[in-house]
């Protein structure tokens, strides 16, 4: 099932680990939470050559590690309107639904990329050379929004 952001369905999300998903046309940035879904890390990049062995390799990264539920960046222009990319994910998105039977959720990416960067700059790397971590770091920063969100819905119940 794909949701956007729906309270009540983020907050039902069975215990354990939880793939979040930085999907671009050339690289997908994966992270992954920690079994009690409050920490992100990054996890790895797949190149996006074939869309259906992304999908074969995400199909097995979900079942090698009982993922719970998966969070896909939804890329929205600045005005909160979605374009041309954002119709991309979404049929990436639905190919994923179509094999797994866990929630996928759709999770505003603004600001992700730009974040990762900036860490990568801070840290002294070079951003042109390290195009595979900042999909990671990207991906790790969307999913920690959604585990921080996770965490209050849970709190406020």
């Amino acid at each position: 099932m794909i949701y956007d952001n729906d309270p009540e369905c983020i907050r039902n999300i069975s215990p354990g680990r939880i793939l979040g998903i930085d999907f671009g046309m050339k690289r997908i940035g994966l992270a992954m939470s920690d079994p009690l879904q409050m920490l992100a890390s990054t996890f790895k990049t797949l190149l996006n050559k074939h869309i259906h062995k992304v999908v074969d390799e995400i199909c097995e990264i979900v079942g090698q590690n009982q993922m719970k539920a998966i969070v896909v960046g939804q890329p929205l222009h600045m005005s909160g309107d979605a374009g041309q990319m954002a119709d991309k994910v979404r049929e990436f998105v639905e190919k994923l639904e179509s094999r797994l039977h866990i929630p996928i959720f759709l999770w505003d990416e603004r600001w992700t990329t730009v974040s990762a960067e900036k860490l990568l700059i801070e840290t002294g790397m070079s951003p042109s050379r390290n195009r595979d971590k900042i999909d990671q770091l990207a991906a790790a920063y969307l999913l920690q929004g959604f585990l921080d969100r996770l965490t209050y819905l849970k709190r406020s119940s």
